[in-house]
């Protein structure tokens, strides 16, 4: 794979990242800002806020541990076969990641 091609694959990987992994970011943040009884807003902000750098973080773990497999795969079996592979393993690793946020924060 040249680096043209590389550069490429690295942005589409980020953007699949961010989608998965943050697929029910509005979701998330939409009730970390829904008015509930005796919570102040700036408490509601907080928590969005801590939402939101956590799924950033998250993603940019899950980039930084997926990239080589997906690479490797790139180069032995092709792009649409790497491009399968990540789809499916970052709906997977989105999934737990989501249940592991709305567990954590109490959403």
């Amino acid at each position: 794979m040249d680096r043209s091609d590389f550069a490429g694959s690295r942005g589409w990987v980020a953007g699949l990242l961010l989608m998965v992994a943050c697929g029910t970011a509005p979701a998330l943040a939409a009730q970390a800002v829904k008015p509930q009884a005796g919570a102040a807003n700036t408490s509601q902000a907080v928590d969005e806020a801590a939402i939101k750098a956590e799924l950033r973080r998250m993603v940019e773990q899950r980039k930084r541990e997926l990239r080589p497999e997906y690479e490797r795969r790139v180069r032995e079996d092709g792009k649409p076969s790497a491009d399968r592979w990540l789809r499916e393993t970052a709906h997977e690793l989105g999934r737990r990641d989501r249940a592991e946020i709305r567990a954590r924060f109490g959403y």
